[in-house]
């Protein structure tokens, strides 16, 4: 399981957030200033724990998303190591039981991630499993050392700074140990402090080296509040992982009776509720945001098959555990097959062709210089940028501003108009003078996402973005000195020519949109049997059913 994990890593590409970091983590070695230079809307620790991975890859001569990859591998193996520890002294007499539990903590963390291998919440969720299961002994009443106490309470204050939403699991487990008297209410538990010291530190270090970053955050939090917005109460009902970490929930409750380990799944069902909760506090709506609460959940649903027996129980909580091992079990086929298609055959998006051709032409024709991308994804510019090893000429990794400050009007059924200059907020005036500083030091190549057509369905496609800088006079003129080289799907590339050179192509020129947005279902969408992913899971979780209840025939003894 482990080694296929590793190796359908190294065979698909990166994923943009950790391209995107590793370039913020380059330029900030090269010079550059966080915050000032490169802008980004999270907090530094993710960027300071990237520094390492570059520094790492330099001196080694190696690829940065390599060094990233072996690390973040490393990283889960020292966790699950941890969390192995926790559950030899949580289960001293279960041999078998403790490994069975450790297989599937392995699942969870290295083959059920998929493309979100390597992310935040896939770390804030190994960083946070010693936590729960130290809680867990907590509960039981055992006796906790310092020492024993300090090191999950740390993995724990790391993953609250990387992704302080989290910090709902802290308050969560907290309000449980106490309110039920598990332990004194005033007490001070060394993992309590070791949290807090982390967050403490943390805090500290952001007024000391990156103060600009609480700048930001003033400027910048509203705006990127709207960019993607999608209501708490909806993605906490119907979000990408909601509906597993909801079952799982419910599984919980009605399984109560029939758990040899409660302590166990209480703690588990408490971080399911505050990961989803947390994750659903982002209103983003994105996979990887629901993982932390998904991946709990599996966890919890693969407790179901070792630690409940089989024919004891009601009708109604013998169903429960039959959908929940299905469900356990087509997870678990689902994200194999995954794993062994991605080792197998490179992992592709529909548009990898796209992606290498722009790969070969942004590593040809931007040799010597950085390349700007004027799209409101991430995914336009990177992992372009770490493949085709040319440093990015934007502070940003997208131009996210734009789409989030226009969020109603392109929602509207009517011309996009863009504001004036008195009209614009303060982030978009921003905007427009971080652009036009980075465009001043001509970057070789300007890559522009092009608009589509000027309609509500389109949504942030409707944005045009040659229209709308070409209004600053002094970006209008730097935008005359490039010439189209080349159109590579929904791509315009253009060239930087100075004057005197031979210039052979048009400007970036305003051009109405000609094409719609063709509109592809994300993870979590519902289920198409076309889709060899959902017919597997459909396939498997029947297959799963008739087996359990086939299984559990004969000796069914009801509880009244």
């Amino acid at each position: 399981m482990l080694g296929t994990s590793f190796v359908a890593e190294l065979r698909s590409y990166a994923r943009p957030d950790t391209g995107f970091l590793l370039d913020a983590a380059g330029r900030v070695l090269d010079g550059a200033k966080l915050y000032v230079n490169i802008v980004e809307i999270n907090p530094p620790l993710i960027v300071a724990l990237n520094l390492l991975v570059v520094a790492c890859a330099r001196t080694l001569d190696v690829s940065e998303i390599l060094v990233y990859r072996i690390g973040v591998t490393a990283v889960l193996l020292g966790l699950l190591g941890l969390s192995a520890l926790w559950l030899r002294r949580l289960l001293p007499e279960e041999l078998g039981f403790r490994r069975a539990v450790v297989l599937v903590l392995a699942f969870v963390l290295f083959a059920l991630p998929g493309r979100d291998y390597g992310e935040r919440e896939h770390l804030v969720l190994a960083l946070l499993l010693p936590y729960v299961l130290l809680v867990t002994a907590r509960s039981l009443g055992q006796r906790i050392t310092t020492c024993e106490g300090l090191w999950p309470g740390i993995a724990a204050g790391l993953a609250f700074a990387l992704k302080p939403h989290f910090i709902l699991v802290w308050i969560a487990v907290e309000a449980w140990l106490r309110g039920t008297r598990r332990i004194r209410r005033g007490a001070l538990l060394p993992e309590t402090l070791a949290i807090a010291a982390v967050l403490v530190s943390c805090a500290i270090l952001i007024v000391l080296l990156t103060p600009e970053y609480l700048g930001v955050v003033r400027l910048l939090a509203a705006p990127y509040s709207r960019f993607l917005y999608d209501p708490f109460w909806h993605v906490l009902l119907t979000g990408p992982g909601a509906v597993v970490a909801l079952f799982g929930l419910l599984t919980f409750v009605a399984l109560r009776g029939l758990m040899r380990h409660q302590a166990l799944w209480t703690s588990l069902a408490i971080a399911i509720a505050a990961c989803l909760l947390a994750g659903a506090a982002q209103q983003k709506g994105l996979t990887y945001h629901l993982y932390p609460a998904s991946a709990l959940a599996t966890f919890l649903l693969g407790l179901v098959a070792l630690d409940t027996t089989r024919g004891v129980g009601t009708r109604v909580q013998q169903l429960y555990r039959t959908v929940a091992i299905a469900v356990f079990v087509a997870s678990i086929a689902v994200a194999s097959m995954d794993r062994v298609v991605a080792v197998v055959a490179r992992a592709a998006d529909s548009d990898q062709a796209e992606f290498e051709r722009l790969v070969e032409l942004v590593r040809g024709r931007a040799t010597h210089g950085g390349v700007f991308v004027m799209s409101y994804h991430i995914r336009s510019a990177y992992p372009l940028i770490n493949y085709s090893g040319v440093r990015s000429a934007s502070r940003f990794p997208h131009l996210w501003i734009l789409a989030a400050e226009y969020r109603d009007e392109l929602e509207e059924d009517r011309p996009l108009t863009y504001h004036r200059p008195a009209e614009m907020s303060p982030s978009e005036r921003y905007l427009n003078r971080a652009v036009l500083e980075d465009l001043v030091r001509r970057p070789k190549l300007l890559l522009v996402l092009r608009p589509a057509r000027d309609l509500p369905a389109n949504g942030y496609r409707r944005l045009d973005y040659v229209a709308y800088f070409s209004r600053v006079p002094q970006i209008r003129t730097i935008l005359q000195e490039y010439r189209l080289v080349a159109e590579t799907g929904d791509y315009l590339v253009y060239k930087w020519m100075p004057s005197g050179a031979e210039r052979s192509g048009p400007a970036p020129a305003v051009s109405p949109g000609t094409r719609d947005v063709v509109v592809t279902r994300e993870a979590g969408a519902p289920l198409r049997l076309g889709d060899p992913r959902s017919l597997i899971a459909l396939l498997t979780f029947m297959g799963a059913c008739v087996a359990l209840a086939l299984s559990g025939r004969r000796g069914v003894r009801q509880v009244p």
